[in-house]
């Protein structure tokens, strides 16, 4: 129990007292400390402050003593201020700051603001004060804090070394107690003293006239900037210096008329007398070779961890995490700055809307078919969100027979039908396979987006999103305008993002094509991809280090958990679907919702997703309810993803349409039109054995190209027989021998027999649906082909 002594009010030296009980072994810690009696302490109080006016009287009496004796004519004593006090964080500590002999003060909690009043009036008694703040988050906080409010009070930090070592519990030490332990000599806590800044950054002092005169103090004004957040920023990777600000957990570039103009700007808002603001302004110490000298920081700007995504607004951060106990719905919201948030953010990438957390508006299920296949559904609950209504739009495949074959040409109903269910994913008049289809082309877009929020890259899923228009097109017909770049437009809000245009075919080619890009690149996009851009050239970068060949400067490495992620978009479809790119790539399908009406197509308007929400999405009447709509989204798409990552699962879209788009660019038009007619039902070259080099002969006179090779031609006869309807294979495996081959002996002429390498087409059995596309002669070119590959 600790005897505490109050003086009454309005100058009276009554005293009265209070009493602080400490029991620290209690097992409730609500009950470690108490005040008695009740009502008898103040609502504000200064632990030591009594004993240091004690201390101060004491001193003075005994100076006072001294000084008559020594001055016998009688000339009067001047009271003298004792040469410091040191603030503590708590009792601990001051026990251990008495014990150097010193005189402590406390107060009754780290969050005690101390008033300018109780401010001046322990400066009566001390020539210095010092403050020895913890070194934990609360305490370096608190002690920035009130040594920018008082800048006369000198702060001794104590080293960050000191949180290396552990206490008897395991975890770091942080405050005076815990240094004295390591450093228990009087000397050490001297020094730890000597060391001690104000924020106050200049000297008042007399020249050798007498005069007055005031200087920069070098020591202190970088000592001021720290307090405040400036610093240099470590970066090997540039050898130019980057001045920084650091405000909580968000950090802005500056340069050195930035650091200028907030000290000038402090000065003024203090009012400071005009000598100090001219001091500022004529210092050659704020000069960019003198700031070389500002303390250097290397910050963790890492937004995430295996298993979490932090999201940093305005007005909080949230950490998206792994659904758990303590956070069921899988969100984490802190305050802007607050401790336990050891993670940076640079200005550009907080995201400038104000979040509020809403209901889900989707859920997910996982379960198995009766194949011991994983099978994925998804209940929609709300599309608040506009983007939300975006994908789901995109993601319809069947829309046409939804919306407009059903309705024949009543274009009246199918308008009502249209206005009734603007975002449905399982529309009327759709088959049951047709909505799961588009269900998993909505489930892939939903897993893609999150993949994408989430920074952090895994070896094992290592993917690029690779994106696609569904339609059927001719050879070489570009589709577009279906909204595949606007998906990645959206995710640039939320990433910095590079951005490359593919449209040149030989992007790689160029040295510096990855110039743009830093360890603070999230995303790398390849906008456009034109039909002969080699992606397989990418394919290191989306699993390994990226190195980046800046002009006129020297190339560096970006290891592969800091370098971007990387996504393409394309009008056209690969040309394989080979293991090595399944492996790298996160297919999209985007369907043709969003389209272009021409004369030459049957589109019977033009649809843009404006249309469907009746404004533009993002622009500046965006309102702030349907930006936190979107984001409440996008954050949902990220917990998705991190719910089901370690599963296993990679949704993937519907890829029928696509490996028919790949068959038909590897046939081409003219090798269609040839095939149509070579082996149509009526041509007697189904079913048979055909002498391989006979209808390779036959296919150069039709289409007149010599310069073709067998292995093209197989190629294209090979795609074919996957796409036509008639057609069941080519080559039956029990027709070929043990090279997959078929040969056999030919008359050549009617002397000479000749082995040959044989095609058999074998057809498929005649039904009513061969024999109308037979008469159609259109096996796969028509776009409207809603059959499941």
């Amino acid at each position: 129990m600790r005897e505490c002594v109050v003086k009454e009010a309005y100058g009276s030296e009554q005293e009265t007292k209070f009493y602080k009980v400490y029991e620290p072994f209690n097992c409730d810690k609500g009950f470690r400390f108490s005040y008695t009696p009740a009502g008898a302490k103040p609502r504000y109080y200064i632990n030591g402050l009594f004993e240091l006016k004690k201390a101060y009287r004491d001193f003075n009496a005994q100076q006072e003593k001294e000084w008559q004796a020594a001055h016998e004519d009688g000339k009067p004593y001047k009271e003298q201020k004792l040469p410091e006090a040191v603030i503590c964080s708590g009792e601990r500590d001051s026990l251990c700051c008495h014990s150097m002999g010193y005189h402590p003060l406390w107060f009754n909690s780290e969050t005690y603001q101390l008033s300018a009043d109780e401010y001046k009036e322990i400066m009566k008694y001390v020539e210095v004060l010092y403050n020895i703040p913890d070194i934990d988050e609360t305490g370096k906080r608190k002690g920035r804090e009130l040594a920018l409010r008082f800048i006369d009070i000198h702060t001794a930090w104590l080293p960050d070394k000191l949180q290396t070592y552990k206490d008897n519990r395991g975890k770091p030490r942080k405050d005076l107690r815990d240094w004295l332990e390591i450093h228990s000599e009087r000397k050490d806590f001297r020094n730890l003293l000597k060391v001690a800044m104000p924020a106050k950054f200049w000297v008042q002092y007399a020249n050798k006239d007498g005069k007055p005169k005031t200087e920069v103090d070098t020591a202190c004004l970088y000592n001021f900037l720290q307090l405040n957040g400036f610093y240099a920023l470590h970066d090997e990777n540039s050898a130019v210096t980057q001045f920084i600000r650091i405000e909580g957990n968000i950090v802005k570039k500056v340069n050195v008329k930035d650091i200028r103009e907030f000290i000038r700007r402090w000065v003024v808002d203090r009012f400071e007398d005009r000598n100090i603001l001219n001091l500022v302004l004529n210092t050659t110490k704020l000069s960019p070779a003198a700031l070389e000298s500002l303390q250097e920081i290397d910050l963790n700007f890492t937004t995430y961890t295996p298993n979490s995504q932090y999201f940093f607004f305005p007005n909080k951060t949230v950490e998206v995490c792994l659904p758990c106990e303590t956070h069921p719905e899988g969100f984490k919201e802190y305050d802007p700055g607050a401790d336990g948030l050891h993670n940076y953010v640079w200005e550009e990438d907080v995201i400038g809307h104000r979040f509020k957390r809403l209901p889900d508006m989707f859920s997910i299920s996982i379960d198995k078919n009766d194949e011991g296949e994983t099978v994925l559904d998804i209940d929609i609950k709300n599309v608040n969100s506009h983007f939300f209504g975006y994908l789901i739009n995109t993601s319809r495949l069947y829309w046409r027979a939804e919306t407009e074959t059903r309705f024949g040409e009543d274009r009246t109903a199918a308008a009502a039908y249209l206005e009734a269910n603007p975002f449905r994913i399982d529309g009327e008049g759709l088959r049951s396979y047709e909505i799961i289809e588009q269900k998993q082309n909505l489930i892939n877009k939903i897993f893609t987006f999150g993949y994408m929020l989430h920074r952090y890259k895994d070896f094992v899923r290592a993917w690029a999103p690779l994106a696609m228009d569904n339609k059927i097109g001719e050879e070489d017909e570009c589709n577009g305008r279906s909204g595949k770049s606007f998906f990645f437009k959206v995710l640039s809000f939320m990433m910095k993002t590079v951005k490359l245009s593919g449209r040149n075919p030989k992007l790689m080619d160029n040295p510096h094509v990855f110039d743009q890009v830093s360890q603070f690149t999230d995303l790398l996009l390849v906008d456009d991809c034109d039909r002969y851009l080699n992606l397989g050239l990418f394919y290191d970068n989306i699993t390994s280090d990226m190195t980046v060949n800046p002009k006129n400067n020297r190339s560096f490495t970006i290891g592969f958990d800091e370098s971007p992620k990387l996504a393409f978009t394309t009008n056209y479809v690969p040309s394989d679907f080979d293991p090595s790119s399944e492996a790298r790539s996160l297919y999209m399908v985007f369907s043709d919702w969003y389209h272009q009406r021409t004369e030459d197509n049957d589109y019977h308007e033009t649809r843009t997703i404006r249309d469907d929400f009746g404004k533009t999405l993002y622009a500046f009447d965006y309102t702030d309810d349907e930006w936190n709509a979107d984001l409440n989204f996008w954050l949902q798409c990220c917990r998705f993803y991190l719910s089901v990552k370690d599963s296993g699962i990679k949704p993937q879209p519907p890829m029928s349409n696509m490996e028919r788009r790949r068959l038909k660019a590897n046939m081409g038009a003219n090798f269609e039109d040839w095939a149509n007619g070579y082996f149509s039902r009526e041509s007697g070259h189904l079913d048979d054995y055909v002498p391989r080099d006979e209808v390779f002969n036959d296919y150069q006179r039709y289409s007149n190209v010599s310069r073709i090779t067998m292995q093209s031609f197989t190629k294209k006869l090979k795609a074919f027989c996957k796409l036509c309807p008639w057609v069941d294979c080519l080559n039956p495996p029990e027709l070929c021998n043990s090279g997959g081959r078929i040969q056999r002996a030919v008359q050549v002429t009617p002397e000479l027999r000749k082995t040959k390498d044989m095609l058999f087409v074998r057809s498929m059995p005649l039904n009513e649906t061969t024999e109308q596309a037979t008469e159609q002669q259109l096996p796969f070119g028509d776009s409207d082909d809603e059959r499941p590959f």
